[in-house]
């Protein structure tokens, strides 16, 4: 079954909760299940499936699919989803959300029935009761399973009881918001471009033309990638980026592709581990050249012109050479640094704006990557969908859109402890 389309495909989304320490929300009604479901997606579902795993009486995963087209196999279509599931051994039952056009013919009974029945079936393989289920169209919701009319009044209840809801106005309270669609939530978290790219092209060409073969080099590759690091470590602070031969700098090492997969690295795991692990697997090489940076990027990192950067390498231990390997092609089983990672999603998107060309792509492929790696398929999908439209030879994007495409997730979005959790509500 293949993975996160939004065209006619099927998307998968796991969700993970927030931290234990944050203070969880009350559930108390359907309406604030409903509500719950669109925060955790941040964005409202169209022809999807949402399921989400139930710990007691705690809520526990999300998982949002597109429904299968009608002349799929619902009970193939049923067991991957009920696959994924069961990677929250901690569930012992589940609740369904069906967003659908649809029509429920009253005599007829709700749509998908087939569908539902099998995911019915194969929950209880995997050990999870269906506890309930609710379809929502683009004007009602209901009970999927009710059909007491003193209860569930037909046709159902206006979708603005789910916006009035205790729960959602909590979590607008708290910062949430929900946009119309996924592909707004992507677009939404671009900003406007703050300098002229055209005349950023040129600044970061120019800067290629005179390193493109020295990015590899040992003291450019370590140095370079310290000046990201400044911007990678949180609290964030985008201010470096007000000088534009730092921002052409940054943008022109992304036609590196070593150095790009170094970046993502460093995002998730750390600087000692990008460089350490670089050199591990040979994608540095020896260089006595003095490394290049603009006049503010020696300034930002404290060090004479011509210094190359601390590299804490130690190419004997093998460690770090797997953990670069691991980490990118979603294998690594610790724990990614989410604040990092989160600074990258800003910091990517935020070069995205005025970025042209490879660096462009390269940097929404990261985004796609960071995304895959949060458990946000949806997103990944069409950031990786824009860089293959620019691009459709950027390997990476190739790669990376099959991945997402067969439904391969990340080892870490299957362990709670380990997933990605900002922005999460946590209910009860």
């Amino acid at each position: 079954m293949p993975f996160e389309e939004t065209d006619g495909g099927h998307d998968r989304c796991m969700t993970p909760l927030t931290t234990p320490s944050e203070q969880p929300y009350q559930v108390t009604s359907a309406a604030d299940i409903l509500s719950y479901v669109l925060h955790t997606l941040g964005f409202q579902p169209a022809e999807s499936l949402v399921l989400l795993t139930m710990c007691g009486k705690r809520v526990g995963a999300t998982l949002r699919v597109d429904l299968p087209a009608n002349d799929l196999d619902p009970a193939e279509y049923a067991a991957g989803v009920c696959s994924i599931l069961a990677s929250d051994t901690s569930a012992d039952g589940a609740l369904l959300v069906l967003y659908s056009t649809d029509v429920w013919a009253l005599a007829a009974g709700p749509p998908r029935q087939d569908l539902v029945s099998c995911l019915s079936s194969s929950l209880h393989s995997v050990g999870l009761e269906l506890r309930d289920g609710w379809l929502v169209t683009d004007t009602v919701w209901r009970d999927y399973f009710c059909t007491d009319p003193d209860c569930c009044p037909w046709p159902g209840y206006p979708l603005e009881s789910v916006t009035d809801s205790p729960l959602h106005t909590e979590l607008v309270f708290r910062g949430s918001s929900i946009a119309q669609s996924l592909t707004a939530a992507v677009h939404g978290d671009t900003p406007q471009p703050w300098a002229d790219p055209a005349q950023m092209a040129r600044r970061w060409q120019d800067q290629q033309d005179r390193l493109g073969w020295r990015w590899t080099a040992a003291p450019q590759f370590a140095t370079t990638l310290a000046l990201w690091d400044v911007l990678l470590t949180p609290p964030a602070d985008p201010g470096p980026l007000d000088d534009h031969d730092i921002t052409a700098h940054l943008l022109a090492s992304l036609s590196s592709r070593p150095l790009r997969d170094a970046v993502l690295v460093s995002a998730a795991l750390g600087r000692e581990t990008a460089v350490s692990g670089a050199a591990g697997n040979g994608v540095q090489r020896p260089g006595r050249d003095a490394p290049d940076l603009p006049p503010g990027g020696w300034a930002v990192l404290d060090l004479d012109p011509g210094a190359a950067a601390h590299c804490p390498r130690d190419t004997a231990d093998r460690r770090y050479a797997r953990e670069f390997c691991d980490v990118l092609i979603g294998q690594h089983r610790g724990q990614l640094r989410w604040d990092r990672v989160d600074v990258a999603h800003e910091l990517f998107s935020r070069l995205s704006a005025v970025a042209t060309d490879e660096p462009r792509v390269a940097l929404l492929t990261m985004l796609g990557w960071i995304e895959w790696a949060r458990g946000r398929g949806s997103r990944a999908h069409l950031y990786l969908q824009e860089a293959l439209k620019e691009m459709p030879n950027y390997s990476l994007a190739g790669l990376l859109d099959q991945v997402v495409a067969r439904g391969i997730l990340a080892e870490w979005t299957r362990d709670r402890e380990l997933a990605w959790r900002h922005g999460t509500p946590h209910a009860v």
